[in-house]
């Protein structure tokens, strides 16, 4: 966690240390999704329904990111097309 309580992983090296906010990840993995074709959007739950419903838009809606001591998971909650072959649609967004 950074110093404002916002969960981040932290990379040192000898020139200083870089953090990056869990939220950051989220947001460049949803924008990275939605990016494929086939991918109709992301799926927030309700508590991002009503939100958006508010006129806020999250970007970091349907994806739920855990960062480890050597490794980061994101899970990715999406909307496909109708006829889409889902196969085909993860096997892209984990590509991409």
């Amino acid at each position: 966690m950074d110093e404002r309580g916002v969960p981040a992983s932290e990379l040192q090296s000898e020139l200083g240390a870089i953090r990056i906010a869990n939220e950051v990840v989220a947001i460049i993995a949803g924008l990275a999704a939605t990016e494929i074709p086939g991918i109709a959007g992301m799926s927030g739950g309700i508590v991002g329904g009503i939100a958006e419903m508010l006129g806020r838009k999250n970007l970091a809606k349907g994806v739920k990111v855990e960062v480890g001591e050597k490794e980061t998971a994101v899970d990715l909650y999406v909307i496909v097309d109708y006829g889409i072959r889902i196969p085909d649609v993860a096997a892209q967004v984990q590509a991409n």
